[in-house]
């Protein structure tokens, strides 16, 4: 094959935000042939004229200002299936910063160019990319397609007739034998790939392997030995990081991932996998620091999503329920509500489903219910979904984790775990947001085991007709969940029974009672048959003179 390539009859596609530098790689591909060069510059609109009509070549920079920068451009062109196998793909940059380098490396573009570069470095490595392209064309069409067991079957021909690309496809083919639990014939690979001397590739691949089969001990080991060699290598530390999770080492676990984000910080999963170790290890401001991280990541990409702003938003108001003082308190409620309104406008609120108004009004909520403000939790809850908890609608995934702790800081239990069952079932939460709710449902369990025993009594002594008795154990459950709707319709029927059963005995204090059961009934979402109990307990305490 030629050690240059034809551009004439390819397709080159330039995404470059600076006209200055546009302008210059546009002249130096037309002196090296090409006939059809477009550019483009935003990654937005560079993206839409692939999908129009696939290049053969792609010269995108990583910095691209407003928008999705060069990275992201790859990203959604592989997420979305639509990057052609024989496409080659170039990251150009001027900035050659290790952040910068190994987060654009992660995606695996075919090369990366540093600015500047000359013409003759431009056609060379265009050459060296479409070559390797063209020789494991059977490799990367089967790889595109996700036909993994084709696919090793095609590197498995090139490293027999031990081609030049021989140890690209032994990489791929661990990789794949790895990524589909073909754990023996990995380990297989890898010992043959052994017998020729060992390389760091090849150990990084080991600790790999290794670490799916459940041996975190010798994965650590290797990957430790390969960072002592290759300190960029960012899939030994991603390694370490997780050995040490199996190792249940959450204090090692932190410090591994904090180093991975030092290394490649433009990972929406490296950044999410740091927020769940702090948050284990009780770092909260780290947790929140990354989850705020994962928002600017994904505002531009391809995985932008409303989740992203609440679990940001969440992890605020986690860090303030853990907090220490009443000051740091204030300090990350306020900081919750000045991102809450930032965010009134932002793209993962504008292109998603979710009204601002129903996520500021959840957010406040739960603010006003960790500070004691049961009655305004109670008005903004019902304000955002209380049609939906009434009639049994389905509320809102984003914010559904959000309602569940509201409801058990009310004591409305029964709602809250009728909700988490279904978050269970089928709601697709987060994991972050999972560990997180699990948490508060625990937390609760003791006061909601309490109550649930002191109701249980009071009706028991309802039945029995024992109703001053009741009326005591009633009132103690309220003090126990005091928006409980359960508990405040007990508490005015069995006052109504006494009434009715004594001469209206107490009638001043019950009155005040009911009357404060009443305020909570009219602030609540009551299904159907607690609202047929509260409108006839409405006739009977007027009757009555209860209120």
């Amino acid at each position: 094959m030629s050690e240059f390539v034809e551009l004439a009859d390819k397709r080159v596609l330039i995404i470059e935000d600076q006209k200055a530098f546009q302008v210059m790689l546009k002249g130096l591909l037309l002196n090296l042939g090409a006939k059809e060069v477009e550019a483009k510059r935003t990654g937005e609109a560079g993206i839409a004229a692939y999908v129009r009509k696939p290049f053969d070549v792609m010269l995108v920079d990583y910095n691209l200002g407003r928008g999705k920068n060069g990275r992201q451009v790859l990203e959604e062109l592989k997420h979305r299936g639509v990057l052609k196998e024989d496409t080659i793909f170039f990251i150009i940059t001027g900035d050659n910063t290790r952040p910068m380098v190994l987060s654009a490396l992660e995606l695996q573009p075919d090369d990366y160019l540093t600015k500047p570069f000359s013409h003759r470095v431009l056609r060379s490595r265009i050459a060296r990319a479409y070559k390797r392209r063209m020789w494991l064309k059977d490799v990367f069409k089967s790889l595109y397609n996700g036909d993994y067991t084709a696919c090793i079957d095609a590197c498995q021909r090139h490293i027999d007739s031990q081609s030049r690309y021989a140890t690209y496809c032994q990489k791929l083919q661990i990789e794949l034998f790895n990524k589909t639990q073909q754990l023996e014939q990995a380990e297989a690979a890898i010992k043959r790939v052994l017998e020729d001397g060992v390389q760091p590739w090849i150990q990084l691949k080991l600790a790999e392997t290794r670490l799916l089969q459940q041996r975190p001990k010798d994965a650590l080991e290797i990957a430790e030995a390969v960072l002592k060699k290759m300190p960029n290598a960012i899939e030994a530390q991603d390694i370490k990081t997780r050995c040490y999770l199996l190792l249940d080492n959450p204090e090692e676990a932190l410090e591994s991932a904090r180093q991975s984000i030092n290394m490649a910080p433009f990972s929406i999963s490296r950044q999410t996998q740091l927020a769940h170790i702090a948050r284990d290890n009780g770092d909260y401001e780290i947790a929140k620091q990354a989850m705020n991280n994962v928002l600017q990541i994904a505002r531009t990409s391809v995985f932008r999503n409303v989740q992203h702003l609440c679990n940001y938003l969440r992890a605020i108001l986690d860090a303030a329920e853990h907090a220490d003082t009443r000051q740091k308190v204030a300090k990350y409620q306020t900081e919750a509500t000045m991102e809450l309104q930032r965010s009134r406008y932002d793209e993962n609120i504008v292109y998603s489903e979710l009204p601002f108004e129903t996520l500021e009004s959840i957010l406040v909520s739960r603010i006003d219910a960790f500070n004691g403000r049961l009655r305004e939790a109670q008005q903004l809850l019902n304000k955002a979904v209380g049609d939906e908890l009434s009639q049994k609608k389905p509320v809102p995934t984003e914010l559904l984790a959000d309602v569940i702790i509201v409801l058990l800081d009310l004591g409305e239990f029964e709602k809250a775990n009728e909700l988490a069952i279904a978050a269970d079932d089928g709601h697709n939460i987060d994991s972050y947001t999972k560990k997180l709710l699990t948490e508060r449902r625990e937390l609760a369990r003791k006061t909601e085991n309490a109550f649930r025993d002191v109701h249980q009594k009071g009706i028991r002594l309802y039945e029995q007709h024992n109703y001053k008795e009741a009326l005591s154990v009633f009132r103690e459950a309220l003090q126990l969940a005091p928006l409980n709707s359960g508990a405040a319709l007990n508490y005015i029927q069995t006052a109504v029974s006494y009434c009715q059963n004594t001469g209206k005995v107490e009638l001043e204090y019950l009155r005040k009672e009911c009357a404060n059961c009443f305020k909570t009934l009219q602030g609540l979402p009551l299904s159907d048959t607690h609202k047929q109990r509260y409108e006839y307990l409405l006739e009977q305490t007027a009757t009555l003179g209860l209120r």
